[in-house]
């Protein structure tokens, strides 16, 4: 918790994801006034980014495989086959290479000797080629070369025909601001999650994590706990981890990396929450579902299933970041409510007017849809056959007393959720 009458300073890991937008418009709900950053796996504009491959560099141009170094090593130059791709921070000695280090296209590499690349985005203007660090500015925003630790953000205001100043956005070395157009500005960046100088950066000056891992990683036990070690490291007052229900549910992949992430941050001196949500209701697509007049599923038809709004999720988030009295609690969060297929299907008909039919989708068919292309995909496939395959035997069902008592109400109904939608 920020002291009284300092503004808090909150960091949410996957600011642009679906629960990482649900927990932002939270938390601004609640306190319009706080400091949020995001650290971002995943650009929302593949052109203006780096590619989120730890070690891998993409400067926007079509490669046959990205070749992965490593920050420090050093690279004398000498004529290879092929390019190699390096990180900031390496050491180039200037001799001439088969292509630019370390930029973005549009930008312009001068081809200086510097102790790093001069990384900006294009359309703007880097005039300094000696820098200590890369430059990060925002497209469209001019920067004079000065040194800064900050890139400012400028917003054109057409009441007084000129630029104003809006806030400053803070940047890592290398990463870019993932331009997401939202009613209220973050600090947002992309940032290597299993880099230990970006998690650093990232929980710089921070008072609350919240830390909600990307589905489906096979190293995202590593993620958390090495959140958990720079969080620690940096003095960080809260944490909140969000796992999932019934984690020490090992068989399923994902469950035993949080449960393992969970075991992590009990061991730790932090002042920690954990949040344990069942599936969510947005997982069922309302628009798609009533525009296709059908809704697959990948469980048995008759299999009941428990569902968690992601708004509910989001308010108590908010609620655990400025209220004491949470530390060291686990919390399950789910509803009431198990529903079959058919029942959700016979809802959307209702509420929509439209006739929409219920059906079981194969998980062969639903894995063959995931973009899983690359050496991950033998976990990912693993990892969501059997949670699926957890979920069709048990529902994924909860006890809805914890969510309750949190929300100070009931959690909200599935029909509430579809007619929302609607």
């Amino acid at each position: 918790m920020a002291d009284r009458g300092q503004t808090m300073r909150i960091l949410v890991v996957g600011p642009t994801g679906r629960t990482g937008s649900h927990v932002i418009d939270a938390l601004r709900a609640r306190d319009p006034e706080a400091d949020i950053r995001g650290l971002c796996r995943y650009p929302e504009s593949p052109a203006r980014s780096i590619e989120t491959i730890p070690g891998n560099l993409d400067t926007g141009t079509r490669s046959a495989r990205a070749i992965e170094t490593i920050p420090g090593n050093l690279d004398t130059g000498t004529r290879r086959a092929r390019a190699i791709e390096t990180i900031p921070g390496n050491l180039d000695t200037g001799t001439r290479r088969a292509r630019a280090i370390e930029t973005i296209p549009g930008n312009l590499d001068t081809g200086t000797r510097s102790a790093r690349a001069i990384e900006t985005i294009p359309g703007n203007l880097d005039t300094d080629t000696r820098s200590a660090r890369a430059i990060e500015t925002i497209p469209g925003n001019l920067d004079t070369g000065t040194r800064r630790t900050l890139a400012m953000e400028v917003v054109a205001d057409p009441a007084e025909g000129s630029t104003t100043r809006a806030r400053a956005i803070e940047t890592i070395p290398g990463n870019l601001d993932t331009g997401t157009r939202r009613s209220h500005a973050i600090a947002c960046f992309t940032g290597d999650l299993e880099n230990p100088a970006d998690r650093a950066l990232a929980v710089e000056g921070v008072d609350v994590v919240i830390h909600y891992a990307p589905a489906f990683h096979p190293r995202e036990a590593a993620m958390g706990t090495g959140m958990i070690d720079a969080a620690t490291a940096a003095g960080v007052k809260r944490f909140i981890y969000v796992s999932a229900l019934h984690a020490q549910a090992t068989s399923v992949p994902g469950n035993a990396a949080k449960l393992a992430v969970e075991g992590y941050l009990a061991e730790s001196a932090l002042d920690w929450t954990v949040l344990r949500p069942q599936a969510f209701m947005q997982n069922v697509d309302v628009a798609a579902a009533v525009a296709a007049g059908a809704l697959d599923l990948p469980f048995p038809l008759a299999s009941r299933q428990g569902y968690l709004d992601l708004f509910d999720l989001a308010e108590v988030v908010a609620r655990i970041v400025h209220e004491d009295g949470h530390a060291l609690a686990t919390y399950d969060l789910a509803g009431d409510e198990a529903l079959s297929t058919a029942e959700i299907a016979a809802l959307l008909t209702t509420v929509s007017g439209h006739p929409v039919t219920a059906g079981e989708l194969p998980v062969s068919g639903l894995l063959a849809s995931l973009e899983a292309a690359g050496p991950a995909y033998a976990y990912v496939a693993d990892a969501a056959s059997r949670l699926y395959g957890w979920q069709a035997r048990t529902g994924g069902r909860g006890n809805a007393n914890a969510l309750r008592w949190l929300l100070g109400r009931e959690p909200t109904r599935f029909e509430d959720y579809v007619r929302r939608s609607v």
